[in-house]
């Protein structure tokens, strides 16, 4: 069974809860995993979206938590990939997981003028922004590396495991001061690890 990661689970914050019915069952029944990437949008963002030519509307969906952007991962890598052959294959997974939770859905794939494969959004037909706002906050990216969980914890970790190896030495003999010193050493040398595990998927943008 597959699971959400947490930045997926932050992106889905604040969606419409009949979307969130969809991805989560498209989730399970697609052939493809993927990473929700977009949710909930700040009207700065889209800005910024549109400036970029990203975007070319300041009426979008996301704004209201009508729509969110995914991407599939690739079977072989594992990793996300823009890629419109994946995209042909999720787009139709979604849309069927939509007709059978009975929710309509338009995917920017079918458009003919602006094709955005990773956009999906309630029909406006039949879900009106003037119906239903969302109360929560749109997602805040990280503006730097320390602001992440696992690189805050790990950094713990290494300073708690060298602090209580230097406590606990001078109550020892030198055999025990030998086992206490290595064990401390696992325990820094797997919170660095995890610390640039962490700080490597932030420079790769999972954030």
């Amino acid at each position: 069974m597959r699971s959400y990661s947490q930045r997926s689970l932050t992106s889905l914050n604040g969606i419409h809860p009949d979307l969130r019915r969809v991805i989560d069952r498209a989730l399970q029944d697609s052939p493809l995993d993927f990473a929700v990437i977009e949710g909930l949008r700040t009207r700065k963002r889209q800005e910024q979206l549109v400036a970029s030519g990203a975007s070319q509307t300041m009426n979008s969906r996301h704004l209201t938590g009508h729509a969110v952007d995914l991407l599939p991962l690739d079977p072989t890598t594992g990793k996300g990939e823009f890629a419109w052959p994946l995209y042909d294959q999720l787009g139709p997974a979604v849309k069927t997981a939509a007709r059978k939770e009975g929710v309509p859905i338009i995917w920017g794939g079918d458009w003919t003028t602006f094709k955005d494969g990773p956009h999906f959004e309630l029909d406006r037909r039949v879900y009106d922004n003037s119906k239903w706002s969302t109360s929560e906050l749109p997602a805040q990216g990280r503006s730097s590396a320390t602001q992440s969980g696992t690189v805050r914890a790990s950094a713990v970790t290494v300073a708690s495991g060298a602090g209580s190896a230097v406590a606990a030495l001078s109550a020892l003999d030198s055999v025990a001061q030998y086992i206490v010193l290595a064990f401390a050493g696992v325990v820094v040398l797997a919170g660095i690890w995890i610390m640039r595990e962490r700080l490597r998927k932030w420079a790769g943008g999972d954030r």
